[in-house]
């Protein structure tokens, strides 16, 4: 036996971490994206259809765009959550209501 083999024997099964995809919230996010390209740079504009469609986007449907788009969660996260105009609602938090106003007051708006 090689040594490589023998390392192979002893590293653990590989097991899924992180979230699981709730598959209410898969079909949901397929449905959004229809036909569409699952390419990274068209991630905002995923984001704008899941915020568009739901005023909000929840934990379960980052995690449903993460998957279809083969990227971590974390990713999307980070993303949606850099930008104002996306409402990240996190499990048990309740969702903002359907209008937000928001008012800008520095020199840059």
């Amino acid at each position: 036996m090689t040594a490589q083999q023998a390392r192979d024997v002893k590293r653990k099964p590989r097991v899924a971490r992180g979230r699981p995809v709730d598959l209410k919230a898969l079909e949901d996010v397929r449905s959004l994206l229809g036909e569409e390209p699952r390419r990274r740079d068209l991630l905002i504009e995923y984001l704008h259809k899941i915020q568009d469609a739901y005023h909000h986007i929840a934990a379960k449907h980052i995690v449903a765009l993460a998957h279809e788009m083969k990227l971590s969660p974390v990713e999307v996260y980070e993303v949606a959550s850099f930008y104002h105009h996306f409402d990240v609602v996190k499990d048990g938090e309740t969702p903002p209501p359907p209008l937000t106003i928001r008012v800008c007051e520095s020199l840059s708006c």
